[in-house]
């Protein structure tokens, strides 16, 4: 039931999507480490799909379904988990000191975030909190660079597996 209500949600986001002011979609590189079992460690890709329907210079939110593909320590491939959730970039401003990165002008606007996630290997439902420190954004894209997220299970009451977003691009459509 989890299962079908995590790809419902994504589904409802992707269609959704379509009349959306602004929709993108990001990859990134993460990594993972789940607190209980370290086999379950984890590495690789994710793949996000972003709604942006405002572009306010306070408290701008967005929806934000993602992902991942990855791989064990032992070189099988995971899917480590779905996510659907509210990301809130907090201010913005373009006087900061990673102005030098870039030919334009580029906002900084660090970004917290909170998730329901579900974990496909163990079939549980999580908490994800997300923060994103060195967020810098354009009008069609985000760059995200070490970003650290936890996920925490609400039925044990404790933190279930923390992990990075090593680096993640946005790249909006319209």
């Amino acid at each position: 039931m989890k299962r079908l209500l995590v790809f419902l949600v994504i589904g409802l986001l992707l269609i959704g999507s379509l009349s959306a002011r602004s929709v993108g979609y990001a990859l990134g590189y993460y990594g993972q480490s789940v607190e209980a079992d370290s086999k379950l460690t984890s590495s690789g890709a994710e793949f996000s799909l972003v709604y942006k329907p405002f572009s306010l210079a306070f408290a701008n939110p967005s929806v934000i379904g993602r992902t991942a593909l990855g791989t064990l320590e032992d070189g099988a491939y995971t899917v480590p988990y779905l996510q659907i959730g509210l990301g809130l970039d907090l201010f913005r401003t373009t006087r900061h000191p990673f102005n030098f990165l870039a030919h334009n002008i580029i906002a900084y606007s660090p970004m917290i975030g909170v998730s329901y996630a579900f974990d496909p290997r163990r079939d549980t439902a999580l908490l994800a909190l997300e923060v994103s420190p060195f967020k810098l954004i354009q009008k069609d894209f985000w760059y995200e660079v070490l970003s650290p997220f936890f996920l925490y299970d609400i039925v044990k009451g404790e933190m279930d597996s923390w992990g990075f977003n090593i680096i993640r691009f946005t790249y909006f459509l319209k």
